[in-house]
């Protein structure tokens, strides 16, 4: 009797260990898209791994110092006040600078199993960043963050690589962007919730009243703006940029507004040029993510939350240089 009640409890031990196994699993699965686990089998600096590579705290910190600054920048400091939904904006640049150092280990080990080799070129870089970066240091951040010139260097060899991989992966990418698809045009507009005040708006056009004028009246806000494709409804769009410079198009319906538009120009060019720049690099971009991202996804990432925890974007101290505005003038 004893014996079949060992074995009944054997069987629900192995029964809950397995339930427990498969939550596990799902939870890691499914987080981030990514296998990432929570450990405490950390050094104190060590923030996560990731098979054989190591990511210190510091390399955070400089990141999310670099994220205060250009945040606080653009909204002040009150931004660390507000949420996105459910998410305080705090969180939310977390999380961005963790998925971005994350990828950038995970490319470093897609590098070093490709062969991705750093130019002698890219090397003196990195030692002109690092000693510009770690002279602008003063000592009480380099003691509260922990940062040393090996430490430094590192990041930004950890950087450059994925820099690397990148270019290698991106260099013989071809994608035609025509004139047309990348065209910028600025246009003028009325904008009316009924008919009968566009209607009136069109008399008083016809009458020859100055366009801006009769777009303020009805707009009474903004009238003017500049256009690139894809950034519309496609009924307005395909009404302005059938527009040549200084042409009126007739009464268009979207979503049940009623619009007049005037084109100032049909082609801002040296605006086109940047905005065809700016096509192939995104195609680039999504070239690379369907290419890289099946293979980060399939990384186990041992993650030292409690570390994470204690991260703070708005605490961080605002240091003199940005990390990433120094790579990019040494070694991008």
């Amino acid at each position: 009797m004893r014996r079949k009640k060992r074995r009944r409890w054997d069987f629900i031990a192995v029964f809950l260990i397995a339930i427990i196994a498969l939550g596990i699993f799902a939870y890691i699965k499914f987080w981030n898209g990514k296998f990432i686990y929570i450990s405490t089998g950390f050094k104190e600096t060590e923030l996560f791994k990731v098979d054989t590579m190591k990511a210190d705290v510091m390399e955070a910190n400089l990141l999310l110092a670099d994220a205060k600054k250009e945040y606080e920048k653009l909204f002040g400091s009150s931004i660390w006040n507000q949420n996105i939904e459910d998410v305080t904006f705090n969180d939310y640049v977390k999380e961005q600078v963790k998925a971005k150092l994350i990828r950038v280990y995970c490319m470093n080990l897609m590098a070093d199993e490709t062969g991705v080799a750093l130019s002698r070129n890219v090397k003196d870089g990195i030692e002109a960043a690092t000693d510009e970066y770690f002279a602008a240091l003063n000592l009480g951040v380099i003691d509260k963050y922990g940062i040393t010139k090996e430490k430094v260097k590192n990041m930004f060899t950890c950087f450059a690589k994925a820099a690397a991989l990148y270019n290698d992966c991106t260099d013989d990418f071809a994608a035609e962007i025509s004139l047309d698809d990348a065209r910028v045009i600025t246009i003028q507009y009325i904008c009316a919730d009924t008919k009968e005040k566009i209607d009136a708006a069109k008399t008083r056009l016809d009458n020859n009243e100055i366009f801006y004028v009769v777009a303020k009246d009805v707009n009474q806000g903004e009238y003017e703006r500049e256009c690139r494709r894809g950034e519309l409804d496609e009924t307005f769009e395909k009404a302005a940029y059938n527009l040549k410079s200084g042409e009126v198009s007739d009464i268009v319906e979207v979503n049940g507004k009623y619009y007049i538009i005037k084109c100032n120009s049909d082609n801002e060019k040296s605006k086109t040029e940047a905005n065809k720049v700016a096509i192939l690099e995104k195609k680039k971009l999504d070239s690379f993510n369907e290419m890289f991202e099946p293979y980060e996804a399939q990384k186990y990432i041992c993650f030292n939350q409690e570390l994470w925890e204690q991260c703070n974007v708005s605490g961080m101290v605002i240091m003199d240089k940005s990390f990433e505005d120094v790579f990019n003038s040494h070694v991008k």
